[in-house]
């Protein structure tokens, strides 16, 4: 039961907002609340809004109703301070709008945007927007501004700080500041002349003293986002500049940002990188201030014990392990827009560091190999300590700088705490060039005197950063919870009073993300700890840090993979405690379809996954855990029978296509939607792209005694699905468009023996009922060796899924086998020329494509087929096999921003897998089939 005041606001906010959007489901609560930080709140209430109008009316609301109210977007910040018990108000879906200005050099973008999606915007125009923190596929516009993230290269020159032009907020009371229109900001004056006021007074005190005036300008030459960015009280008089300033990096404890301009950088063409080696941490310390001298883009330092964790990587250097206990890397990048200037650059890097000789020569390299291992590396680092914590323990990364002519020092300094308080596995890594370290390390909060250790490392830390060194408690990763206690001991008692004003006069209620940055709790960063249970081996590694969220198809719709780990985990500790078991009953019911039944288990999530897990063989193993024993008998039952299983599929869909050729879509439609919506859904959905029976294979080789020779395997999904209504009349089913094509390229086809009893196994193991799966796949190999005479001719696959699940379950590798798109690069396009190439087409790479690298190999395809490609982005298209006719709102979620990417005059579309082209098809309009009907037509 939601308390009073609760009650009341979700009525308000019903009267203009979805109540579907207004969650107050205990799961649904628990998985939005969970931000990547080491923290937990769950709040009462999750509002997801889809525009300005919805979030003033939130703030309106809670302000009215004295209700605290915290603002989301990705929520990948690690210090807690995107998590709140009251209301989290989520905008990222729907807040997807921006607009290119000046010709690119600036950009304007709502907060949902990721910083990848903003920068493959700016691709055209040679530019990127400054700010690039590790987190940016995953990572927010609204986050990225609210906490000054910067990264790698940016350092303090192009952070959010120093690049932004313009902001539009809403303030407490729901008053909107949009600082590129001078109408806005002359209503604001006439509205909030106090505010004025008062930031005009904080200027003019400041500058009146001297010695906090030249600390804040002394503090801010290097990184630091600890508390307020009130370097913009010194740095410029117009108030409203300094307001727009006092934004970033205010952590959404001032206003909510509702879209945001940049300023653009250069994105430069040609990269290369190098890792110089020192004898010691000192030496490249040393270097260090050179190198800042000289022109590199990027200088970030990793000790010994950084490169021991990545040196077992398949791709490291062989002397990464031979190297000495004192050694420190240093990695360096140069970036120029043309060869001419990177030879230049590098020449003048090498002088610059000549005095301080390197353990051994270092090389520039732009191979994409080793570029890609030295960043790989580099990046990598997080997961390569928290994939090898313990389990139960979490994975943390403290954010410190300090000045960069005292780096060296500092450095031993946090090395000999490591070891004084026993953190072995404790790495340091981070921006040189800024003096800004990052510490990563696994702490234990399960018992009290860990949680007593830790305490000891952030007073002990607060200490060296503050008291030795006068550095930066906190550099890039935002003040949050994490470092509340400890913003006064870094300031001092004038600054953080400025700061106290500040807060005051933006938040005088105090509703607007309490907690954070201004706390008067001492403890604060010892409570509320996210606790990490003992779950399931595929998933204990998890940080929660979201990364993967982009990557899911359901996420919006129910949950993501870090939120169904995160359920999977209050399961997993709810059962161990024994504690209130009507809240673990109704978890386990709510899971069924928020975890369970809406996860596509493509796998998408492993691949941004930093410690690579994939969630969707995580729920496949608890459908395995669950299937019962009927399901595991049919399951076996169909396995045997699938020649009259398959048939029986064929002849009804023979029968739906009858009838909706008789009855008409609309007629159709309304049937098939009653008899389904009567059945509670257990009748599959109907749409009017659904295909007519294929005709059965009957034959086990085609064009005999060609020079050339090919196992072909289509899928049961191919032997069983014909064409559709919207196919041309012309056309014939992709079995026979598939034996057509090979045939004209000269080949014989063989069909292995067995054929319409055969499957890869996929239609088993994503249900769970991984036996019948194992042994379908195993049944499909030795047909598959036996008709490639021990692997002499290649294998066709005509469906990337399927292929896929093959590639992953066979053991034989004397077995060549082939995606559809491989094959046709390889073996077919080289013996047909294309004649009449296509204007445009679209193309969606299916989410195995992906998972095996292969979507530029299907652009090249298709480009060779047509002069234009437009590739579909995406995720998973949500049609998971057969889950787009039982679940069909995953489909439609997937696939709900396709029709936006079809070009104008595109009437066709192409991919590699059969059920996934009906539903692009239904949510399009344009007809999409197989890649191979475009080769056909083009090669003609």
């Amino acid at each position: 039961m939601l308390p009073p005041n609760y009650e009341q606001l979700v009525g308000e906010l019903s009267k203009k907002i979805d109540p579907k959007r207004l969650i107050t489901n205990p799961l649904q609560l628990l998985a939005y609340g969970t931000d990547a930080s080491f923290y937990r709140l769950i709040p009462k209430l999750v509002v997801q809004v889809h525009s300005e109008e919805e979030a003033v009316e939130v703030i309106r609301q809670t302000g009215r109703l004295n209700i605290p109210v915290t603002y989301r977007a990705a929520g990948t910040s690690l210090s807690g301070q995107a998590i709140t018990d009251s209301v989290l108000m989520v905008a990222t879906h729907q807040w997807k709008k921006y607009s290119i200005l000046d010709d690119g050099l600036k950009i304007r973008l709502q907060p949902g945007i990721t910083g990848s999606r903003a920068n493959i915007f700016l691709v055209p125009y040679g530019r990127k927007i400054g700010p690039d923190p590790a987190s940016i596929n995953a990572a927010m516009i609204g986050g990225i501004a609210s906490n000054n993230a910067s990264g790698m290269c940016c350092g303090t020159s192009q952070n959010s700080y120093k690049t932004i032009a313009d902001i539009r907020i809403v303030l407490y009371d729901g008053t909107i500041l949009d600082t590129a229109d001078n109408e806005s900001k002359q209503a604001f004056i006439q509205k909030h002349p106090e505010i004025i006021r008062e930031i005009e007074q904080l200027r003019d005190d400041i500058k009146a003293d001297s010695v906090l005036d030249e600390r804040i300008k002394r503090k801010f030459k290097i990184k630091n986002t600890t508390g307020y960015s009130i370097n913009a009280l010194v740095d410029f008089e117009d108030p409203f500049e300094i307001i727009k300033h006092l934004m970033i990096g205010a952590e959404g404890t001032l206003a909510f940002i509702s879209d945001l301009t940049y300023h653009t950088v250069v994105d430069e063409k040609y990269k290369a990188c190098t890792l110089m080696i020192f004898d010691t941490i000192e030496k490249a310390c040393e270097a260090t201030p050179l190198l800042k001298e000289s022109p590199v883009s990027a200088v970030e330092l990793l000790d010994r014990d950084s490169i021991r964790s990545v040196e077992n990587d398949p791709d490291a250097p062989a002397y990464f392990k031979e190297l000495p206990e004192t050694t420190c890397v240093l990695l360096v990048e140069i970036q120029a827009n043309t060869k001419e200037e990177m030879d230049q650059k590098e020449a003048a890097i090498r002088q610059a560091v000549a005095p301080i000789p390197t353990y051994q020569p270092y090389v520039f390299t732009s191979d994409p190999k080793e570029y890609n291992f030295n960043w790989k590396a580099r990046k990598g680092l997080l997961s390569s300590v928290g994939g090898l914590r313990k389990t139960g323990t979490t994975c943390l990364i403290e954010d410190v700088a300090f000045p960069v002519p005292r780096l060296a020092e500092a450095c031993i300094a946090i090395k000999d705490l490591f070891k004084r308080l026993e953190y072995t596995d404790a790495v340091l890594f981070g921006h040189a060039l800024e003096g800004n370290l990052h510490l990563v390390f696994s702490q234990d909060f399960s018992t009290p005197v860990e949680v007593e250790r830790y305490a000891k490392l952030m007073d002990d830390l607060s200490d060296i950063v503050v008291n030795q060194f006068d550095g930066s408690l906190k550099a890039e990763h935002g003040t949050g919870r994490n470092m509340a206690p400890f913003v006064e001991k870094e300031w001092g008692e004038a600054a953080y009073k400025i700061m106290l004003r500040i807060k005051n006069i933006f938040d005088p209620k105090k509703l607007i993300n309490p907690g954070v940055i201004i706390n008067q709790n001492p403890k604060i960063h010892l409570e509320n700890l996210k606790p990490l249970p003992e779950t399931h081996e595929l998933v204990d590694k998890c940080m929660e840090c979201g990364f993967c969220e982009p990557n899911c198809v359901s996420e919006g719709l129910t949950l993501s993979p870090r939120q169904r780990i995160v359920i999977a985990r209050e399961i997993s500790r709810l059962k161990a405690a024994g504690e209130d078991p009507d809240r673990l009953k109704k978890m386990l019911h709510d899971a069924q379809y928020f975890s369970n039944e809406t996860c596509a288990t493509d796998g998408l999530c492993a691949l941004a996954c930093p410690v690579k897990i994939d969630t969707g063989k995580f729920i496949k193993d608890l459908r395995h855990r669950e299937a019962s024993e009927t399901a595991i008998d049919l399951a076996e039952y169909i396995g045997d029978h699938m020649p009259g299983i398959t048939n029986i599929g064929r002849v009804g869909l023979n029968t739906v296509s009858f009838f909706q050729t008789i009855l008409g879509d609309s007629l159709m439609g309304g049937i098939a939607g009653s008899m389904r919506y009567l059945t509670g859904n257990s009748i599959p959905k109907w749409n009017k792209y659904m295909p007519k029976g294929a005709r059965k294979i009957k034959h086990t080789i085609a064009n005999p005694g060609q020079e050339n020779k090919v196992v072909y395997f289509p899928s049961c999904i191919n032997r069983t699905m014909g064409k559709s209504k919207d196919y041309k009349k012309e056309d014939v089913e992709l079995t026979r468009k598939t034996e057509e094509l090979l045939q004209r390229a000269g080949f014989t086809i063989i069909y292995p023996e067995g054929l319409n009893a055969l499957c890869c196994g996929m239609a088993f193991s994503s249900k769970g009922l991984k036996e019948e799966g194992s042994r379908k796949s195993q049944e499909l190999e030795d047909a598959l060796y036996k008709a490639s005479e021990g692997g002499k001719y290649p294998v066709l696959f005509d469906m990337s899924p399927c292929f896929y699940t093959f590639h992953e379950a066979y053991t034989n590798k004397d077995i060549k086998i082939y995606d559809p798109i491989e094959f046709m690069l390889d073996f077919v396009m080289p013996k047909l020329p294309v004649k009449n190439p296509r204007e445009v087409v679209s193309v969606f790479p299916v989410c195995s494509v992906k998972k095996i690298g292969m979507e530029q190999n299907l652009y090249k395809l298709a480009k060779m087929c047509s002069n234009k490609v437009a590739m579909v982005e995406s995720n998973c298209c949500g049609f998971a096999g057969d889950r787009g006719f039982t679940y069909p709102e995953l489909n439609k979620h997937g696939q709900r921003h396709l029709a936006e990417q079809i070009p104008a005059g595109c009437k066709d579309g192409f991919s590699t897998s059969r059920t996934c082209e009906i539903g692009m098809t239904e949510y399009s309009d344009v007809n999409f089939k197989s890649i191979f009907y475009l080769i056909d037509e083009v090669t003609r």
